[in-house]
């Protein structure tokens, strides 16, 4: 078993044999690492994951592929996607025709605007667009 690489679960991290030395120079080697094969270097540490999976570690300590998790994408900035699609909406139904906001588009964006500047601190998910 070719052995190049060690694997340090702690940090979901491979490090080269050929390096060892420069980390425990600089004291950064991981005290958790172990010898990995080549072949599980190849598969977790330079090949491509599957789709919708990354690398983490599983039970025993060894490298696996997992379930991606997607990232939250702050309500603040759901907000700010979703003014200015509304400003858009708005702008190409109504201002440009000359014809007068409906309330609901207001309000709408009235809230949108509180998330987005701070002054609605308690809402939890974006309120609803009007379906007209």
């Amino acid at each position: 078993m070719s052995t190049n690489y060690y694997f340090s679960a702690s940090n979901n991290a491979f490090y080269p044999v050929v390096l060892q030395a420069q980390y425990e120079a600089a004291g950064t080697w991981p005290t958790d690492a172990v010898a990995v094969a080549d072949a599980v270097f190849e598969t977790y540490g330079s090949g491509a994951p599957p789709a919708g999976q990354v690398r983490g570690v599983a039970s025993d300590g060894t490298p696996t592929w997992v379930t991606a998790t997607p990232r939250a994408i702050p309500l603040t900035t759901q907000a700010a996607s979703a003014l200015a699609q509304a400003q858009q909406t708005v702008w190409a139904d109504y201002g440009s025709l000359g014809q007068a906001v409906p309330a609901a588009w207001v309000t709408y964006q009235t809230a949108l605007r509180a998330i987005v500047n701070g002054t609605d601190t308690t809402s939890t998910t974006l309120p609803a667009a009007p379906t007209s």
